[in-house]
């Protein structure tokens, strides 16, 4: 089975992204996202064919989070995006048999190691992303039953 990851940042992760996509086999398949407060923070990543790169746009989205809409130019709240991206690729992925991800923590790794699933979270600055990182670690660091 080839590598599967999910790799997931910010504007200041694009350096870290790109060393860990430029270090991913031709057969790794998988989901970047990427949170950016305007479409001119995109840039061109390397990501193999089978990897699906999504910009997130906090200036394109509204806020879950805002009771009353808020005026043209708002953005997103920081990690938003980021955090329901995440939520849903895990309710997707998720295997049915729990098996322990790679965490991917050296923007030098190539993410190849014989494991099915490798994760790397970055939005460190986003403090709805650092909840729920913590909310993610938790769940892989709780005993598996078969």
């Amino acid at each position: 089975m080839p590598p599967h990851i999910l790799l997931v940042g910010d504007s200041a992760d694009l350096p870290a992204l790109g060393a860990m996509l430029r270090g991913l086999s031709a057969d790794t398949y998988g989901q970047v996202y990427v949170e950016v407060a305007t479409a001119i923070q995109i840039r061109a990543l390397p990501a193999p064919v089978n990897v699906s790169v999504t910009w997130l746009c906090r200036d394109r989205a509204t806020s879950a989070l805002d009771v009353i809409p808020r005026g043209i130019g708002a953005l997103a709240h920081r990690g938003e995006l980021a955090s329901r991206a995440i939520s849903a690729w895990v309710a997707e992925w998720q295997p049915c048999e729990p098996r322990e991800p790679a965490v991917l923590s050296d923007p030098d790794a190539s993410g190849t190691r014989e494991d099915d699933y490798a994760l790397w979270i970055g939005c460190s600055a986003g403090e709805r992303i650092s909840d729920f990182y913590r909310r993610l670690q938790q769940c892989l660091d709780e005993p598996r039953h078969p």
